[in-house]
């Protein structure tokens, strides 16, 4: 599979098809990839580390990194890819249902470019992916690495 522009990561089938439906309705050219956890997060952008001799992916030109995920959380996952150069300017939007402020704060002080709310349903999901695009994808920006 070539280098996605978005890997998503969300745990919540739901909300990742959400997202996958709305880049489609949307009629988006931006392709995107979905991952369960924050391990496959690491896996992806780094290599599996079950296979040494993998190298890891190109990178894509966004995360969307949901904060509560199994096996390894968002901030955890967040904290990591600052720690490594490959990926510390690599642009990371966290997708959060929470309404807890200490949240957000602890997510830019990890070193997230963004925080958005999850959307609720798909009229919503339609907006926030065409907002993400907006911001993050079609910006004159160079991806990283």
């Amino acid at each position: 599979m070539s280098t996605p522009d978005i890997l998503l990561a969300e745990d919540n089938p739901t909300t990742a098809e959400l997202f996958v439906y709305a880049l489609e309705a949307n009629k988006s050219e931006a392709t995107i990839r979905v991952v369960r956890d924050g391990v496959e997060v690491l896996d992806f952008l780094f290599g599996d580390a079950t296979q040494p001799e993998r190298t890891g992916n190109a990178l894509p030109r966004l995360v969307l990194l949901d904060l509560n995920m199994p096996r390894l959380g968002g901030f955890e996952v967040l904290a990591r890819l600052r720690a490594d150069e490959r990926t510390r300017t690599l642009p990371v939007v966290i997708l959060s249902s929470s309404d807890d402020e200490s949240d957000e704060r602890e997510a830019y002080r990890l070193g997230a470019n963004g925080y958005i709310k999850k959307p609720r349903g798909f009229k919503e999901s339609r907006g926030t992916i065409a907002q993400i695009e907006q911001d993050w994808l079609k910006a004159d920006i160079a991806p990283p690495g």
